[in-house]
């Protein structure tokens, strides 16, 4: 508990996360809870110099105020910026009842324990998605920005691009796609190490993201890690080799392919909601249960087109999201069937708007 948020405050305060802290995390995620590090800079100074564990080193740091201070000022920040951004106009009555399942929902819960900056992506992500489409230009390049930033510190968000490319919005596409290179590169500079840190920095995301540990973790979501599970008792030679790799790329391949074409396509936003927060969870070979925190999204969607929605996919989904945000679901620290949910819902979307709506413009069209 508490350990990601921690071991963050810790590196911010190095010359260099990657080669002094071993950090995995990009340098926006980092950077972006230094101001909350400088509060407890002088409990770290303590510990300077002494070999402990991120455990270890929480275990000692929570004994200090400034750590709670910190903490809750973290809490408060994430927490009023998400919901006040909002792009779902509620009645009062029905704000609060929402409002109340966001806080206490399973994934925002687990992403506070700990205290992960997954919490500021989903932020950056939330105003892109209230103001892509705002009448004045100026608003919709700050819109731009803000995806770019939910990338920079989570990158699987900028799959939310497909909003604009189902608005054909190419141009901006683009765009994103320029800022993000050249923003990334030079978040490198944030620490003093600069972009000397880069090559530290893909050597440790890379041990990380191939870790046999991690890959047969209950805790980990992924396909990539669904895969491992199934191949490893069954074939361990295979699984560690070159053709597990092959397999696993051209499943998550295939399924981006397929989730990429039908969220341009579809003219459901819930839909695309659906399917993009997905490919957010399942994609990444690593993928721990905070990010479940980007199913609010088409959970809200939800919400919004209830009616629309036949009542065998109303049945579903209320059932389906109830699981995913249902609190004490943590307690048993294996989350194989929320990858299974996600994965269903995935599913489900993708042969719907195949059927609905693919199939039957080629039809035409034939």
């Amino acid at each position: 508990i508490f350990s990601d948020f921690v071991s963050i405050l810790n590196i911010s305060l190095t010359d260099s996360p990657y080669v002094v802290g071993g950090s995995s995390y990009p340098p926006l995620a980092i950077a972006v809870l230094y101001p909350f590090a400088l509060i407890c800079k002088n409990v770290f100074a303590q510990y300077d110099g002494v070999h402990l564990t991120a455990d270890q080193l929480t275990a000692k740091v929570i004994l200090h105020p400034q750590f709670w201070v910190a903490l809750i000022l973290f809490f408060i920040l994430c927490t009023a910026s998400i919901i006040v951004i909002r792009k779902y106009r509620l009645d009062f009555k029905t704000s609060l009842k929402v409002t109340a399942i966001i806080v206490f929902s399973a994934p925002f819960v687990y992403a506070i324990m700990r205290g992960n900056t997954i919490y500021f992506a989903l932020i950056f992500l939330l105003l892109f998605l209230l103001l892509y489409e705002h009448p004045n230009p100026i608003v919709r390049e700050i819109s731009y920005f803000c995806l770019v930033i939910a990338g920079l510190i989570k990158i699987y968000p900028l799959f939310f691009g497909v909003f604009l490319l189902h608005k054909k919005k190419i141009f901006p596409a683009v765009r994103i796609a320029l800022y993000f290179f050249a923003s990334f590169y030079l978040s490198f500079f944030l620490f003093e190490a600069g972009f000397d840190d880069f090559f530290s920095f893909t050597e440790r995301l890379g041990s990380f993201m191939s870790n046999d540990l991690r890959l047969l973790s209950g805790v980990n979501l992924s396909l990539t890690a669904a895969l491992y599970k199934f191949f490893f008792p069954l074939a361990p030679d295979f699984a560690d080799g070159i053709g597990f790799t092959v397999l696993n790329l051209s499943v998550l391949a295939l399924i981006f392919l397929c989730a990429t074409v039908t969220a341009v396509v579809t003219k459901s936003d819930f839909s695309r909601y659906v399917i993009a927060s997905a490919i957010v969870v399942l994609i990444p070979s690593i993928s721990y249960f905070y990010v479940l925190i980007f199913e609010l999204l088409p959970f809200m969607q939800f919400l919004r087109d209830y009616d629309t929605l036949t009542p065998k996919r109303r049945r579903m989904y209320t059932v389906l999201f109830f699981f995913l945000f249902f609190t004490l679901s943590i307690l048993p620290k294996n989350f194989i069937l929320h990858s299974a949910s996600v994965l269903t819902m995935l599913i489900v979307e993708i042969v719907t708007v195949t059927k609905g709506e693919i199939l039957p413009r080629l039809s035409r069209k034939s």
